[in-house]
This record gives C-alpha cells, sequence and structure tokens, in this order.
C-alpha cells in the first residue's frame, strides 16, 4: 500500500517539479544532466513517467476532445495539475512527521484545504470556458476512473508477485 502511495504522489509530484524548474520565469542555465543514482531509482523515474502519459491518454479517450478544445484544453489542465500536485506535496510535508504540530499543523492543514477547493474551483471555471460542462464533469470521473485502474493493476500485479 506504502507503494502505490509513494507512486502515485510522485506521479502527482514529478510533473510539478519539473514545471518548476524549467517554467519559475528565470532565464534557464545549462545544467549537466544528472544520472540516476541507481538502477531502481530510474525504474522508478520511469514508472511515473509511464503513468503520467497513461493518464493523459486515457482523459483525451474518455473526453473525445475535437482539436481546437485538444489544444487550449491540455495547457490549462497541466497547469491545473502542478497546481493541485504543489498543494498536495504542501499538504503531506505539514502532515509529516517532521512537519509542524499542534495547532500550527491543524491550521495549516484547514489552510491546504481551502487552497485545494480554490485551485479546483478556478479550473472548474477555467474549463467551463473553453469545454460544455458534461465533458468538464467527464474530467473528474475520468481522473478517478483511471486512478481506480491504476490501483486494480497495481494489486493485481502485487498479488500475482505474491502467489
Amino acid at each position: 500500500m506504502k507503494h502505490k502511495l509513494a507512486i502515485l504522489l510522485f506521479a502527482a509530484v514529478f510533473p510539478a517539479m519539473v514545471y518548476a524548474n524549467e517554467y519559475t520565469g528565470h532565464q534557464k542555465q545549462e545544467r549537466p544532466v544528472r544520472k540516476p543514482a541507481n538502477k531502481q531509482k530510474e525504474r522508478f523515474i520511469d514508472k511515473i513517467v509511464r503513468i503520467k502519459m497513461m493518464r493523459s491518454a486515457f482523459i483525451t479517450r474518455q473526453l473525445d476532445l475535437t482539436p481546437a478544445q485538444n489544444e487550449k484544453f491540455w495547457p490549462i489542465y497541466n497547469q491545473y495539475q502542478d497546481e493541485l500536485t504543489a498543494a498536495q506535496v504542501e499538504r503531506r510535508i505539514n502532515n509529516s512527521p517532521n512537519g509542524p504540530k499542534g495547532l500550527e499543523q491543524l491550521t495549516k492543514d484547514r489552510a491546504i484545504t481551502r487552497k485545494i477547493a480554490d485551485i479546483k474551483d478556478h479550473y472548474q471555471t477555467e474549463f467551463l470556458k473553453i469545454l460544455p460542462p458534461e465533458k468538464v464533469s467527464m474530467i473528474y470521473q475520468s481522473e478517478q476512473q483511471f486512478n481506480d485502474e491504476l490501483f486494480r493493476k497495481y494489486n493485481g500485479e502485487k498479488n500475482q508477485a505474491n502467489n
């Protein structure tokens, strides 16, 4: 279960990390390409990239967007995912054993919950500018379906490995 959560969290965090590193508005500095410390880390990153690509393909199939809608939708959706991921990472850090304690932790957690709700409200409005309400509803349903399929697939692989 911990591995599933770690993979899903990283799948959500990875795009935000890339976005933060590449699109901060600062001039991009040339950096040497770093190789993963080991093969296990490399495989983990490959899985995260594959999950993100699978999610995009799944949502694309579910929404059946026109080329014009597709062109407008994906930049907004990716930005939505980046902001949502950043807030979820913030929550995870806040609720970690090394995070704040007591009232500070509780207050910050409520603020993060409001932040997530605000992000969802903002992007729902943005999605409705380019898509009909039925397709906007399908975005959220498709995300849930994809996550459910991912869990089922992971559990199936885990059960086969244990047999």
